[in-house]
């Protein structure tokens, strides 16, 4: 009869899975188990090892290390939220998605190299001591906006806005993904109050993700801008700024300048104010139907020109956020399409460049359904879904 063989873990290494995993997902006989392991009275099968990793949501190989690593993904030291840097540990979660999302860039770069494609000449291009008009003018230029681009057709509604300006962005060459799950796996929601997006700086394929599970829809549209901002100086990002009134650092304060200045000029915003009639919430109800903003962001333009109190703002603030709540205690489903979710998620132009890619033999059909989270079935019928 056989029997399995007990291997040995050093203790230095069970104290370094539990202290980067999700030790929150164990059960009180798998703590147990492991405090024997590192005492030494028992000794975990393979079997047992997997079991531990795929609940700590770390790599099985990390087991078999002789000393632990540090594997935070570099853009997670450029972590701000509510614009302070942090020292808290990312989830793996989050550790997970940007190595995701950095395996494709990687794909993405390669695959323009191989073609002799030149690199893009405005990732960088910006430098951090511009002011913020000029970070907003070199945002139009890249995207091939004008200045009352909201004003086209419904681009003052959030959700329109994000599908129009995510098309320019993916047409300049920046590779935009989104989605609110780890990979395909629906029981692992990414938590927006860690992270809104981020962008991952390279000069042949620059990225950016942006969180699905953050509300409401201008949420996600200030992010994207705010990313790209960060695009065009060159600086890798991971951002969850809740408010852009409490920006500390140089940086932060001029991408949220810039991403307000392209979602609503405060020229507009100022005409705009002056015409709407009545008190401060109706003046604040109308304007925020003409630019693709959030209330708290029309409040804050507000609160700066003297228009409203500070107790007026905080009022819009309190509402603001228990609607998010309130959103988020309904959005508990999946839900949805797979194939409209699936699409959302991708950037097209990208998947173009994987098909093109598997056609010319270069990339395997194994390595494509990877990348795109996708089996044979599902690829073949996501390409007629995201068909032109």
């Amino acid at each position: 009869m056989q029997t399995s063989v007990g291997i040995n873990v050093p203790s230095r290494i069970l104290d370094w899975v539990l202290n980067i995993g999700n030790k929150d997902r164990l059960t009180d006989a798998q703590l147990s188990n492991i405090r024997e392991w590192r005492s030494g009275a028992s000794l975990p099968t393979v079997k047992d090892i997997r079991t531990i990793s795929d609940r700590l949501q770390v790599p099985f190989g990390y087991f078999f290390l002789s000393q632990p690593i540090d594997d935070t993904p570099p853009v997670c030291a450029h972590r701000t939220i509510g614009s302070r840097d942090i020292d808290r540990k990312p989830s793996r979660d989050l550790v997970d998605t940007v190595y995701a999302m950095s395996a494709l860039q990687d794909w993405a770069r390669q695959d323009r190299i191989d073609h002799d494609e030149e690199p893009f000449d405005f990732v960088g291009s910006v430098a951090v001591d511009v002011d913020s008009a000029g970070l907003t003018e070199a945002l139009r230029q890249v995207l091939r906006l004008d200045e009352h681009w909201y004003r086209d057709g419904a681009n003052s509604n959030p959700d329109t806005a994000f599908v129009y300006l995510r098309d320019h962005a993916e047409q300049a060459g920046i590779i935009v993904m989104m989605s609110g799950i780890v990979g395909e796996n629906v029981r692992r929601r990414l938590d927006p109050e860690e992270f809104r997006a981020f962008a991952l700086i390279d000069e042949y394929a620059p990225l950016v993700f942006i969180n699905r599970a953050d509300e409401p829809a201008s949420a996600r549209l200030f992010s994207l801008v705010h990313e790209l901002a960060h695009i065009l100086l060159g600086e890798d990002e991971l951002y969850n700024d809740k408010s852009v009134s409490v920006a500390v650092t140089p940086v932060e304060r001029l991408c949220n300048a810039a991403a307000t200045a392209l979602l609503m000029p405060d020229e507009d915003f100022s005409m705009a104010w002056g015409a709407a009639g009545g008190d401060a919430d109706e003046r604040i109800r109308a304007v925020r139907k003409l630019f693709p903003v959030s209330w708290v962001t029309v409040a804050l333009r507000a609160l700066h020109h003297r228009y409203i109190s500070e107790e007026q703002y905080d009022a819009v603030c309190k509402r603001a956020k228990e609607w998010t709540a309130t959103q988020k205690s309904r959005n508990v489903s999946s839900g949805g399409n797979y194939y409209a979710t699936k699409s959302s998620r991708f950037d097209h132009r990208l998947l173009d460049r994987i098909v093109a890619s598997v056609a010319e033999g270069r990339t395997s059909y194994t390595e494509a359904y990877r990348m795109t989270g996708t089996n044979r079935r599902t690829f073949q019928e996501l390409l007629k879904r995201v068909e032109p």
